[in-house]
């Protein structure tokens, strides 16, 4: 398989205080060209320890390697948070070859209990003493697990809004861009993807995870760095290999960058088929609005005849279960 040739993006310029402003302008610029490009982009000199992504990751190897009565200990009811087992895994009806844990902060319908400007007798709002519309809350392997994962969501929440921020400097936006990802909703998923064997291809038609777009703003993937199993559909229409470069993340945009941007930036189908003998482990932060920001392209973007794509401006956390309901029939 052709091996996709990804921009590298050397963000040290943009963490370093003694950097010039035409280097971090060079960041920007890199960035807005990879996301006009190929929505997809390596991340390197990102500033997490690299010892702290090898550790979570070997967290994640850990937990999808106990017996699989331990692991379905954490399943968590809603269908949201906890553990997800291989028939569970089922994205837009059909079956996917992984595994995961999936952890969401607590979400009282938006991050703040109710949206400003709701009025709070509305079918809309909702009071933080509503039951969480994600179900039950995040159950954790162990404590340092847990530990080990909040550390490392710290650390790229930071990273994240610093690659948001030159993201808007090389669109030339500012503070509508970022009043909406104040406060940001973020997710965490550790997937676990077992060899494929003859039988699981005749099943699944040898695909581990679906080809699919994320629906969200960016997504951060810290992935083991022996195999190639991430592909990206290509322009031409053929799956390219994302192979893994040691010490870099994988940073893709979703729908909401290209609904922003009136389709300046586009989200690209991507999916997993691991092939390789041993387990891979990858781990997914999505980072979002908060559940009350109002989504909708951004006026400063939008062309004179309008925004080509067709919206409704709706809350992320709106847009958010439409999603799952599309992406999972929850």
């Amino acid at each position: 398989m052709t091996v996709a040739t990804l921009p590298i993006i050397d963000f040290g310029p943009y963490l370093d205080p003694a950097a010039s402003a035409e280097q971090r302008q060079a960041v920007s610029r890199a960035l807005d060209k990879a996301c006009r490009e190929h929505g997809f982009f390596y991340l390197v000199n990102h500033g997490v320890p690299q010892e702290l992504c090898d550790r979570v990751r070997a967290q994640g190897h850990q937990f999808f390697q106990l017996p699989e009565e331990e692991k379905r200990k954490h399943q968590v009811a809603g269908g949201f948070r906890g553990y997800k087992h291989f028939s569970d895994n089922i994205i837009k009806e059909r079956r996917n070859l992984n595994e995961a844990i999936v952890f969401y902060p607590p979400v009282n319908g938006y991050s703040n209990g109710i949206a400003p400007d709701v009025d709070p007798d509305s079918p809309s709002a909702r009071l933080p003493t509503t039951p969480d519309i994600l179900g039950g809350q995040m159950s954790w392997p162990s404590d340092e697990f847990r530990a080990v994962t909040e550390e490392y969501r710290d650390h790229i929440l930071r990273l994240g809004d610093r690659v948001l921020s030159a993201i808007a400097a090389g669109l030339g936006i500012g503070d509508s861009f970022r009043n909406w990802m104040l406060n940001p909703t973020w997710s965490i998923r550790f997937n676990g993807y077992p060899n494929l064997t003859g039988d699981d291809v005749e099943k699944s038609g040898g695909i581990s995870l679906i080809e699919h777009a994320d629906f969200g703003c960016i997504t951060i993937l810290n992935q083991d760095p022996e195999s190639d199993s991430l592909q990206v559909l290509h322009q031409n229409g053929e799956w390219h290999g994302v192979q893994p470069i040691p010490g870099a993340f994988v940073v893709n945009i979703g729908q909401l960058l290209n609904l922003w941007t009136c389709g300046r930036y586009t989200e690209t189908l991507h999916r997993v088929i691991h092939r390789a003998e041993q387990p891979r482990v990858s781990i997914a932060i999505f980072i979002d609005p908060r559940f009350d920001a109002v989504i909708e392209p951004l006026s400063e973007l939008a062309p004179p005849d309008g925004c080509p794509i067709a919206y409704t401006p709706k809350t992320f956390g709106s847009h958010f279960l439409e999603q799952i309901q599309t992406y999972f029939g929850a």
